[in-house]
């Protein structure tokens, strides 16, 4: 800035912000990425649209265990499942998002072999299957015993799903604590009263 600007900028004590413009698609302006450090892993709220991803590489069937006061469920090996078959659930993890980009693993039922299933379990797995392709929300109707599901009546963008793979995303959402490889896993021990 010359000293005739700085004497224009003083005497008129207005900033001339035209000389703070940058073009903004300069290369030398940082780009911000976010950094994906918690996946939860549950069913989506009642009130959130969310898609899940079609492609059968981001769909895990696997057993989850719920322990009490622990919000974050357990990934259990199939070689012990068995020890705590009454409180173990299996499902299919599908990697679900939601509008604001937020990834999600979703525990969906799996159809059942014997074909003795519950509507509940059924229609849950059948929402999944329509989120592939539409954002969907998914609502309990209690009157009718199943879920529902809702279609988003707007023009909402196609998902941009993470450049991660799944075992990167399954890494994040159970860690090494949240896997239970063994019996000697604290989860299991308090399970059954040992610690």
């Amino acid at each position: 800035m010359s000293s005739n600007d700085d004497k224009k900028q003083s005497s008129t004590g207005k900033t001339d912000f035209s000389k703070f413009r940058l073009s903004t698609n300069s290369p030398g302006m940082p780009v911000a990425q976010k950094v994906l450090i918690h996946v939860p892993v549950g069913k989506p709220g009642k009130q959130k649209f969310v898609r899940v991803h079609p492609a059968e590489k981001y769909h895990f069937g696997c057993a989850l265990l719920k322990v009490e006061d622990d919000d974050r469920p357990y990934l259990i090996s199939p070689d012990i499942a068995h020890t705590v078959a009454q409180d173990i659930k299996q499902v299919i993890l599908k990697l679900g998002i939601d509008r604001q980009g937020n990834i999600f693993l979703w525990p969906v039922p799996p159809r059942q072999e014997d074909g003795n299933e519950n509507i509940w379990n059924q229609s849950h797995r059948e929402i999944a299957e329509l989120a592939e392709t539409f954002w969907v929300r998914l609502a309990s109707n209690r009157a009718i015993g199943s879920y529902e599901p809702f279609k988003a009546q707007g023009e909402i963008p196609e998902p941009t799903w993470p450049d991660h793979s799944f075992e990167e995303i399954l890494e994040i959402a159970f860690g090494s604590s949240h896997v239970i490889k063994d019996r000697e896993h604290p989860a299991l021990l308090k399970l059954w009263g040992i610690e």
